[in-house]
């Protein structure tokens, strides 16, 4: 409309200028004058014409739709905007801004602000409904709302409790959810997202929930038993106290593996020596990239450390990561060094994937007991791949010194022990070094005692270091006349050689006045064979610090009794 009127009075004042130009113009400068005039003259026709004023209409009673409608029609410009007013219907025209009203004029380039009722819905009464019965009402209503529970013995299960932050008569404002709290006087499904197994065990427990069991979902994005859901249950919703219920959590395809990459040697050395050996048993090169090292410190269950692991680890080889402060010889066999490398023998050390799923450990999250500690520690040749559960039968300890075997993995472990004649040069009973006779044995007494010539008869006579053998007088306990007869099968062959030996750790005699020390028959250890067949429970304490095959003797006691306990023999049967 404000198009067609200007072309009009366009029309009318170029003919008037064409007959004003010809009777009355015939100067020709006055002629250009005007012509330069013409532009002038059409821009304010055309404000003239499009700036029309008009009277804001009256929008009382209309929804936002029909009120931006009206104003459309009427060229005027216009901003929604909404507030609370119960007086006028959800939806419905409230007001024009201040300063404005209807009947104002106002012009086609004004913007007028409109305010648009928002008021929601009061909140029923709800009390001595059941669940059931307010998800209902709230549902015709049309409200928006999110069950939740809580204890309240005032109230019986399932009954409404209360509105949060709100209470019935309230108005709950358009577009607005309002939370409801149901009674339920038992257990409530906690939230266990981001915890583990033992975290979801711990928080079960707490909440008195002991009707669950696991179930695992495999996934390798997430860490193995990491929360992954109830089963049919939601959080936060009442735990069922019959049944089981069902938690899920995540699995991983690779921590069954028959083969994975894991921890083969451990040191826990002298002074700071301190260094691990990763073992690839695989048939394809691993990016270390993908692996970190973590430590938890005196039985924290939360990360101390992480090592994050670098380089390329080929088909059947290893991986030195040694702390950055051990000494030179040890450094010089590392491939890779580390500042936080700096563990204790009760220190957790674990193997983690990316995705910080662990796939072998030595020792479980939790741990105080020092157990690898001050010696080197080998993995068992027949191991191949990580543990999730530590397993200290596994590990073989050796001498905290002997450093040799890092780089070479599987590594032999030595099957038994041979005497060292040169403790002979070294006079019995000496108390810094071990001291060795040679003897002929005069007499047995039972499994452990014997007498032996010179020097070992009547009250000095020899008892076995390390061994109880069962008695034989003056009752006989079960296996003590084998024991006996074991002992008697090695002593009582005179052409045998026998060599009795001292420990300067553990002391020549005992409380009673006997000697106290090692028996060699023909370079065997007959303290050790007794452990071994099963005769006696390993005594010998860990005081002791003599050296076999680069082994403490006390661990070679500890293999003989493991030894008779796995094939059954003796007390063990």
């Amino acid at each position: 409309m404000c198009t067609l009127f200007l072309l009009f009075k366009a029309i009318i004042f170029y003919i008037m200028f064409i007959k004003y130009d010809i009777i009355i113009l015939a100067n020709n400068e006055r002629r250009q004058a005007m012509r330069k005039l013409i532009p002038m003259v059409l821009l304010i026709l055309l404000l003239t014409a499009c700036s029309k004023d008009v009277l804001l209409p009256n929008l009382a009673g209309m929804t936002e739709e029909e009120a931006i409608t009206e104003l459309a029609e009427l060229n005027i410009e216009y901003e929604v905007l909404y507030e609370l007013d119960v007086t006028v219907p959800h939806g419905e025209f409230i007001r024009y801004e201040s300063g404005y009203s209807v009947g104002k004029k106002v012009t086609s380039s004004d913007v007028i602000k409109i305010y648009i009722a928002n008021n929601g819905t009061l909140l029923p009464t709800l009390a001595d409904k059941t669940e059931e019965e307010v998800i209902t009402i709230l549902s015709n209503l049309e409200i928006d709302f999110d069950i939740l529970y809580e204890f309240n013995q005032a109230k019986d299960d399932y009954d409404f409790s209360r509105y949060h932050n709100y209470a019935a008569g309230d108005l709950l404002p358009y577009g607005q959810e309002v939370k409801v709290y149901i009674t339920w006087n038992g257990s409530i499904l906690p939230d266990l997202t981001n915890l583990l197994k033992r975290e979801i065990e711990a928080a079960l427990e707490y909440d008195f929930i002991q009707n669950y069991a696991f179930e695992y979902i495999e996934n390798d994005e997430y860490q193995e038993d990491l929360f992954a859901g109830y089963k049919n249950l939601e959080i936060g919703h009442p735990a069922p106290e019959t049944g089981i219920i069902t938690v899920y959590l995540y699995k991983n395809s690779f921590t069954d593996d028959s083969e994975t990459l894991f921890i083969s040697k451990y040191l826990s050395g002298e002074g700071v020596n301190r260094a691990i050996e990763i073992y690839n048993p695989l048939d394809t090169t691993i990016d270390l990239a993908d692996y970190h090292i973590a430590l938890f410190m005196n039985g924290s269950y939360e990360v101390t450390h992480r090592i994050q692991l670098s380089g390329l680890l080929e088909s059947q080889g290893t991986h030195v990561l040694v702390y950055r402060g051990s000494t030179q010889s040890l450094k010089d066999i590392a491939n890779q060094e580390s500042s936080l490398l700096l563990f204790d023998g009760n220190d957790v050390v674990q193997l983690r994937y990316k995705n910080d799923t662990f796939i072998d450990t030595i020792y479980d999250l939790g741990n105080m007991l020092f157990v690898m500690w001050n010696e080197m520690f080998i993995r068992s040749e027949s191991v191949t791949h990580g543990e999730r559960t530590f397993n200290l039968s596994q590990w073989d300890a050796y001498i905290p010194s002997y450093i040799t075997p890092f780089g070479t993995h599987p590594f032999a472990k030595p099957e038994t022990f041979e005497i060292n004649l040169s403790y002979l040069n070294n006079s019995w009973g000496n108390t810094s070094v071990s001291g060795m006779l040679q003897v002929t044995v005069t007499g047995i007494n039972d499994g452990d005692t014997a007498s032996f010539s010179p020097g070992f008869e009547g009250t000095s006579r020899m008892r076995f270091l390390g061994v109880d053998t069962p008695e034989t007088y003056p009752v006989v306990d079960p296996w003590g006349l084998e024991a006996k007869a074991f002992t008697t099968s090695y002593l009582s062959n005179s052409s045998n050689t026998f060599y009795v030996q001292s420990d300067p750790y553990l002391g020549a005699t005992e409380t009673y006045g006997r000697s106290l020390g090692y028996v060699w028959v023909n370079g065997e250890m007959l303290n050790y064979l007794l452990i071994k067949n099963g005769f006696s429970w390993n005594y010998l304490s860990t005081d002791t610090k003599l050296v076999y095959n680069n082994r403490y003797l006390y661990r070679w006691f500890q293999d003989a009794q493991k030894y008779a306990q796995d094939n059954n023999l003796g007390l063990h049967s």
